[in-house]
């Protein structure tokens, strides 16, 4: 049974595949339809026709090697050279098949799950929904060339990589436990528009006095003097909340500790680190999430990973303004603006946020844009460090923007423009009515001067 293959021959399989994927018709190409008992699959001979439109995939070992067999038959008697799977990422339902497929020497891609939305309803025209067309649909996503690189990271990346998702999970109930204080317990101290008592916070767990401080620091009247005794209910309520925040804190740490212990591994993470702003659990979020910076032939393919490209809607004569397209992976891009607002504490990249702020004035949202570019700046950076191998230097990315409208002298020196190749010249017909009113044809070359007129 062949084996997997390693990343960089996976990577540069699919660049070949992608760009033939429209015009080759000797594939064997199969859309999964993934579920949690069983799959559905089709099978079809790249653009020519369907061979299977429905194949029922039981979820276990069994099940597995019969659809393999099933392939190895129908690939046999087409003569097909590869066999090219698509699936649809459903949880983590996928794993197991994809696993198999790829150990058996199939090439497995996978399909955005907003495209195989788009795509569904064009092959009918109607919103219907079911497994054997999403399979039909997958297979046709296949035929389009519309797939993207499923990634089998080695096992520090993979580590890594769970462990980022269960910090985000973590954050994410640690910012629930900010929001039902805000919103649940808050109102219950007094009129939200007045600040909290002294006497009242400190009646509170130490953990949701942080918390109550925030939510003072809110405009609105004067806090009051004195504050009565919490009801026992809501002060076990606060108790409560204040030991789910305790443990998801405690949590938090241990995660974060475990995630740089794994990337202190990766030869990348101390590269990264030299970065400003890029703190240890930062720099293990930006390795986990790229992955290899080797899986990347140019920098924009980068960029649109994080969501950091610029587009636009235009339309006839009008064009909307450029902003980012915020389609790429939502952690990388939280990872890159927390490295930008940490790299401000270095003066000169202060210096370079105020610079980008005074270029957008009138802007209520220049800072946070601000911020924004900042990261795409460092993620500039993390592929020219990450690329080169060699750590970061300040002197070489702190160049001042330059302002709108202003170049610089080499730029501004007015360059000659290029005269274009002479043309061979041709025989121009001239009709001339002489003074009797008779028309006379007369042939003149097109560079010679015109006949002087004579005068009466």
């Amino acid at each position: 049974m062949p084996s997997i293959l390693d990343n960089a021959t996976r990577i540069k399989t699919f660049r070949e595949l992608k760009a033939t994927l429209r015009s080759r018709r000797d594939r064997l190409l199969v859309g999964i339809d993934i579920a949690k008992a069983q799959h559905v699959a089709q099978i079809r001979l790249a653009h020519i026709g369907i061979l299977d439109a429905k194949v029922t995939i039981p979820n276990t070992r069994a099940g597995f090697e019969a659809f393999w067999a099933r392939l190895v038959a129908h690939q046999a008697a087409t003569g097909a050279p590869e066999i090219v799977c698509a699936v649809e990422p459903t949880g983590t339902y996928h794993q197991a098949l994809a696993t198999f497929l790829e150990g058996q020497g199939a090439t497995v891609v996978f399909v955005n799950n907003h495209v195989a939305q788009l795509n569904r309803r064009t092959l009918d025209g109607t919103w219907g929904k079911s497994d054997p067309k999403d399979a039909h649909n997958l297979c046709d996503l296949l035929e389009q060339g519309k797939v993207l690189f499923y990634s089998l990271p080695d096992e520090p990346l993979a580590d890594l990589r769970r462990l980022v998702r269960l910090l985000r999970r973590a954050r994410a109930e640690l910012s629930a436990c900010k929001a039902r204080f805000t919103t649940t317990l808050r109102p219950q101290f007094g009129p939200v528009g007045d600040g909290l008592a002294a006497a009242l916070i400190a009646r509170l767990p130490a953990p949701l006095q942080a918390f109550a401080r925030r939510a003072a620091g809110r405009p609105g009247g004067p806090p009051p003097t004195s504050a009565p005794a919490l009801p026992p209910a809501l002060a076990y309520e606060c108790l409560d909340l204040a030991a789910r925040v305790t443990a998801v804190q405690a949590r938090i740490a241990g995660i974060e500790a475990e995630l740089t212990r794994l990337a202190e591994q990766l030869p990348a993470y101390a590269l990264l680190r030299t970065i400003p702003g890029v703190g240890p659990t930062v720099g293990s979020i930006l390795v986990a999430e790229i992955g290899d910076i080797a899986w990347y032939t140019k920098f924009s393919q980068l960029r649109k990973l994080a969501g950091l490209d610029i587009v636009s809607v235009q339309t006839g004569q009008w064009r909307g303004s450029g902003r980012i397209s915020k389609a790429g992976r939502a952690l990388l891009r939280w990872a890159l603006y927390q490295a930008a607002i940490g790299a401000t504490k270095n003066p000169g990249w202060r210096a370079r946020r105020e610079a980008l702020i005074a270029k957008r004035q009138g802007d209520r949202h220049a800072f946070f844009k601000a911020n924004v570019e900042l990261g795409a700046k460092l993620l500039r950076l993390v592929w020219g460090v990450w690329r080169s191998g060699r750590p970061y230097e300040p002197g070489l990315a702190l160049a001042a923007p330059r302002a709108p409208g202003r170049t610089s002298p080499a730029a501004a020196r007015p360059r000659p423009r290029p005269r274009a190749p002479a043309r061979p010249s041709r025989p121009v017909r001239l009709t001339l009515i002489d003074a009797g009113g008779r028309a006379r044809v007369a042939l003149r070359d097109a560079t010679a001067p015109p006949p002087a007129r004579r005068r009466a």
